[in-house]
């Protein structure tokens, strides 16, 4: 990481982003290509077409900035990203959002304040007892980053956010991680001046003994992500998932074997600062998606097209996901809160399928539509069987 006062954008390298010189700053609240920061931990997309898009459009605005002529859909084919992954682990997602004044808030993905009386997992429960051994994490991690990047100064007016996963008996099924022994915080990713540090040169931190340990604890993948040749590294990716899927690394530190969820992938530091270029794969009894499986099919009706997209994207995954977030967010799940539930899946859909939705030329009316009419045939059904 470089001196975070540096003021110029990176400089360019045959059509690339210099990696050698781009700086942390870029890639924060300060750079005009981002949004507001937020505490809540980031959506990672399950598309590598989204991240080759995000690249391309921050090389496109970080040309703009220099006066250099180009196009935000210009392919930049000789790009190659270097990967590092980690295992995914399915449980609850939390963060540790640790103020300047060393105060300590809890949420979820969706719920910012989370405090023994609200909490679905007891994460809080758990957590919030363990303030002295969760300062001295921020302090270890704090050290480390000072160690690492000597002369770059520590902005207290950004949290230090421990972004983590809840793991263990009782919070989700069908996965090696259930079968622990009791709940376990993993620490997935720290955030220090509103920027994600990289893993690796942290792996050490965590304190196991109180049940907090660090996702380094299963292992590191490493692969590169050829523009020119995106059908290769998807399978390379797709490879390392399904081995992961088949035995879940992590659980198997613990004597444990039996199905892992996938992997999170992020670019090498400090592009990887920004959680814009991280990417997720899941193994095949954990996807939410199959759209990517209708590039190559011949095109019918827009009537058509909009039911074939939606049966591939509205899976029965992404359905209990919207399920539970009712129950996350404490609405109660009956007639009242189909309004809710449907309203969740579409956005979700909206949002993760963004790029196949223009690619395809999807008619996003009658998509919608054709959701909505799946959404409520599910949740009735799912009603019926409580």
């Amino acid at each position: 990481m470089g001196d975070s006062t540096l003021k110029s954008p990176p400089s360019m390298v045959e059509g690339k982003l210099d990696m050698e010189q781009l700086q942390i700053k870029d890639f924060t609240a300060e750079s005009s290509i981002l949004e507001q920061p937020s505490t809540l931990f980031p959506k990672i997309t399950g598309k590598i077409g989204d991240l080759v898009k995000d690249y391309n459009y921050t090389l496109y605005k970080l040309r703009e900035e220099t006066g250099t002529d180009t196009s935000p859909t210009a392919q930049n084919l000789d790009t190659i990203l270097k990967l590092i992954g980690t295992v995914k682990l399915h449980g609850a997602h939390a963060d540790i959002v640790i103020h300047s004044d060393n105060t300590m808030q809890l949420q979820s993905r969706n719920v910012t304040g989370l405090s023994r009386e609200k909490d679905l997992y007891n994460i809080a429960k758990s957590i919030l007892p363990l303030e002295a051994e969760v300062l001295d994490l921020k302090k270890r991690y704090r050290e480390r980053f000072m160690e690492l990047n000597p002369g770059v100064e520590i902005k207290e007016e950004f949290s230090t956010i421990i972004a983590g996963e809840w793991i263990g008996p009782g919070i989700q099924k069908g996965v090696a991680i259930s079968d622990l022994p009791r709940k376990y915080f993993v620490i997935l990713s720290v955030s220090i001046n509103n920027a994600w540090l990289p893993n690796e040169p942290y792996a050490d931190i965590h304190n196991e003994a109180v049940g907090i340990y660090n996702i380094s604890r299963g292992g590191f993948y490493h692969e590169e992500l050829v523009f020119n040749d995106v059908k290769r590294s998807r399978e390379k990716l797709h490879a390392h998932t399904l081995a992961v899927e088949k035995e879940c690394p992590f659980a198997k530190t613990f004597g444990i074997s039996g199905v892992g969820e996938g992997i999170v992938w992020k670019a090498e530091h400090p592009l990887g600062s920004d959680a814009r270029f991280w990417l997720k794969t899941k193994g095949l009894q954990h996807q939410v998606t199959n759209t990517e499986k209708l590039k190559n099919k011949p095109g019918g009706t827009e009537l058509e097209n909009a039911k074939n997209f939606a049966e591939a994207a509205v899976t029965v995954n992404r359905l209990e996901q919207g399920w539970a977030y009712l129950e996350e967010m404490g609405i109660e799940r009956d007639m009242k809160g189909i309004g809710a539930f449907m309203k969740w899946v579409i956005h979700d859909v909206e949002v993760e399928e963004r790029t196949e939705i223009e690619e395809m030329l999807i008619n996003q009316a009658l998509l919608k539509k054709t959701m909505t009419a799946m959404c409520k045939s599910w949740y009735m059904k799912r009603l019926d069987q409580m």
